[in-house]
């Protein structure tokens, strides 16, 4: 469903008229210091509203349309990465395993999450196999996109070849080396490296659910709630972001979880307590660091400019920056 038939259907189902529901929007994207783009602040709006927008098409859908908080979702691609097995313990001591999967379609990427039992999918599939999946959901993954999820009623199938198109060299991202001026494609990976200029601590938390990492939010009757394991305690997760400029630019890097406790050098007890202080103080000691950040491109609809979601990072070492200049002359 489109953002502008989501906004009729909330006219249509609510008391509220669309010049409420746009102010409704920008205030969620104001919550979120642009971590969520138009469409998904559109989607939190009905959400919080009670307005159901889940798809009930049998069509398959392309994968640019997918948005979180889908439900009856169809979909087929081709399997570009397979990850490994990923073990963790449960809050009441049993253990836990998820694997994920990557699909392209020729219209971008998604993740497939698999959980448990699930994994064993993973083990009947090889990269480049097209596949179908038929009654999927969708939650917002840690990095606001939308991640696929299987429920009980949920199949996956292998498809023939001619039913799923090839998937270009470009969608299963290759890094590329560049200045922050070159930094132009959305869902393109890039390496590049700068000093960091500026840290934004006004509001370096969200919530997400104590067993599998998703993110929940509070509802009207103050609980949160996990669309997988129903009503939990949430843990509070870091989502720094930060400017770097390299002096051909500069450009918005987003940092989550492992990636902002190791930039701000705090442990994982002050990142689920949700330490604001300790955050604050940590920021102002990380201003003026060089460091190299490989991460994917993506459009930032609030500030209307490509940013950079952090896959990892590194300081740079004057010595090893000197080197690869004194390279890049004698070149």
């Amino acid at each position: 469903m489109e953002p502008e038939q989501i906004v009729e259907k909330i006219v249509e189902e609510t008391d509220l008229e669309e010049d409420e529901i746009e102010e409704k929007v920008d205030e969620k994207m104001d919550e979120f210091e642009g971590l969520v783009s138009e469409e998904g602040a559109i989607h939190l709006v009905a959400k919080e509203a009670d307005v159901q927008i889940a798809e009930s098409s049998d069509q398959a859908l392309k994968v640019e349309n997918i948005v979180p908080d889908m439900r009856k979702v169809n979909i087929k691609g081709r399997v570009t990465r397979i990850s490994e097995t990923n073990t963790f313990e449960r809050d009441d001591g049993d253990d836990g395993k998820v694997r994920n999967i990557t699909l392209g379609d020729g219209t971008g990427t998604a993740r497939l999450s698999l959980w448990d039992d699930q994994t064993e999918i993973a083990e009947k599939v090889d990269e480049g196999d097209a596949i179908g999946i038929s009654g999927a959901y969708t939650v917002e993954d840690n990095q606001g996109n939308a991640e696929l999820r299987l429920g009980d009623s949920a199949q996956v199938k292998m498809m023939d070849d001619d039913e799923v198109p090839e998937v270009e060299a470009d969608e299963v991202s290759e890094k590329t080396e560049a200045s922050i001026r070159e930094v132009r494609s959305k869902n393109a990976e890039y390496s590049v490296r700068g000093m960091i200029m500026d840290v934004y601590t006004s509001s370096p938390f969200y919530s997400q659910c104590p067993e599998c990492g998703n993110t929940v939010r509070e509802d009207d009757d103050g609980e949160y709630v996990c669309e997988e394991h129903g009503e939990v305690e949430p843990d509070k997760a870091l989502a720094m972001s930060i400017v770097l400029d390299d002096g051909t630019g500069n450009t918005r890097v987003v940092m989550f979880g492992d990636r902002a406790r190791e930039l701000l050098d705090i442990d994982e007890e002050t990142e689920k307590e949700g330490d604001i202080e300790a955050v604050e103080k940590a920021a102002t000691d990380v201003i003026g660091r060089r460091i190299e950040v490989e991460g994917r491109a993506r459009h930032n609809d609030y500030f209307g400019t490509l940013e950079l979601i952090a896959n990892s990072f590194e300081e740079i070492e004057a010595e090893k920056e000197l080197d690869q200049i004194i390279e890049m002359f004698e070149a």
